[in-house]
């Protein structure tokens, strides 16, 4: 699911935007302003994110309460010039929110950014990535999506996902996005390096198109461990279009060394996916959509299928909504599983 908590700082014209429109926005951290002085600022946003879910469990239907993705972040900022602008966000997903947790936090962001209102903006830390200023568009649902186009398979430490020790820039000129990142090396996670670069375009009339490329070099023991000598190699396209109450995207890639299907003991050589969305929002706050994850295995007949559809009614940044999940899955060997899902949830927003 989309996180579009990327931070907060004054300039924001030289972030590069995710594609992605008030209607969904709404469902964003709204953070509160604790501190201002004119040079120094401090905010402090979240979630609380609880759904019940309806769902197979070895066989039987039971029915769980989840936590989904609930947060906290800190947000500071500070004035260098008229110019520029230094921040820094941390961010914390709550492990169970609504029960007991030995590590209740984990780190979902930490970096910092210097922003100038000509010049772009420069970031270091742990980041939504450059792969993800594309592919994002359509990791949009409330509750459920986000695997078909390889973002979050060991998305952290490969770069596609929240990157780690990810230096990122950022910039927006004439309605042109350049996003580029380069990951710096962690044995730990297997990696030697990894970069990436994005450009987009945003027309006048709502639409706005890009592409990303993504690449990570694995270290000798990672390549064991995923059973594959290559560097994972992503290549993505993306399209949305926004006008009035409706909001539409898909996107697609194709992906070398990185994905792994049901049944496989390491990445797949070569695979394909695609997602999509259409939503429509009333004026009463309540949102309809549907949409579809696909992705395939192209040296094997593996594939997943997912259809989504759900509702969302936003009560003054209180988001309640319903979404349904139909997920076919068939394994390397041509097996099928289908797994069908129910969510109800709620999102309390601060």
């Amino acid at each position: 699911m989309i996180n579009l908590d990327i931070g907060s700082g004054t300039l924001k014209k030289t972030i590069l935007a995710i594609a992605i429109p008030a209607l969904f926005a709404t469902g964003t951290t709204q953070a509160l302003e604790i501190y201002n002085d004119g040079e120094n600022a401090f905010s402090v946003g979240g979630r609380i994110h609880l759904m019940v879910e309806s769902a197979n469990n070895d066989g039987e239907r039971d029915l769980r309460s989840e936590d989904n993705s609930s947060r906290i972040n800190l947000n500071f900022s500070r004035v260098l010039s008229e110019d520029l602008v230094a921040r820094a966000t941390l961010e914390y997903g709550l492990v169970n929110s609504n029960g007991n947790s030995d590590s209740p936090f984990f780190n979902r962001l930490g970096f910092v950014a210097f922003d100038h209102a000509d010049y772009g903006s420069f970031s270091y830390g742990k980041q939504w990535s450059t792969y993800y200023t594309v592919t994002g568009v359509t990791d949009v649902f409330w509750a459920y999506g986000g695997s078909a186009m390889g973002v979050y398979d060991n998305g952290d430490k490969v770069g596609t996902a929240r990157a780690n020790d990810a230096l990122q820039y950022n910039g927006s000129f004439n309605n042109v996005n350049i996003s580029a990142q380069y990951q710096f090396a962690d044995e730990d996670e297997g990696r030697d390096y990894s970069y990436s670069g994005a450009l987009s375009y945003d027309f006048d009339f709502g639409l706005n198109i890009g592409a990303t490329y993504h690449q990570m070099k694995r270290t000798e023991d990672e390549k064991l461990a995923v059973e594959n000598d290559g560097d994972a190699k992503l290549t993505a396209l993306a399209a949305s279009y926004v006008q009035g109450p409706i909001y539409t995207a898909v996107t697609y890639g194709e992906f070398k060394n990185q994905v792994q299907f049901d049944g496989a003991t390491g990445v797949s050589d070569k695979a394909i996916g695609h997602e999509g969305i259409f939503a429509y929002t009333l004026d009463m706050g309540l949102q309809l959509y549907t949409g579809w994850n696909y992705q395939e295995d192209k040296t094997s007949e593996a594939d997943l299928k997912t259809a989504l559809v759900g509702a969302m009614y936003d009560w003054n940044d209180i988001i309640m909504y319903t979404e349904y999940q139909d997920k076919t899955t068939k394994s390397i060997a041509g097996a099928k599983t289908d797994d069908n899902r129910l969510a109800v949830g709620i999102r309390y927003n601060f």
